[in-house]
């Protein structure tokens, strides 16, 4: 497993916890903001940035 894919497994487990997440929160599902989910949402988004970087651009 390269650099790139674990980054993107990890990107991808963590997108799976933020999901849980939005199903069990009973705050989330009235669609007001959470911190946690908030928290799980930006770990989300850097973990697929962090996964992207290590992509070729032309693929």
């Amino acid at each position: 497993m390269t650099a790139t894919e674990s980054a993107a497994s990890r990107a991808d487990e963590l997108y799976r916890i933020h999901l849980r997440h939005l199903d069990d929160c009973p705050v989330c599902r009235e669609c007001v903001e959470c911190g946690k989910g908030f928290r799980l949402r930006r770990a989300v988004r850097a973990a697929r940035l962090a996964a992207d970087r290590g992509r070729p651009r032309w693929t």
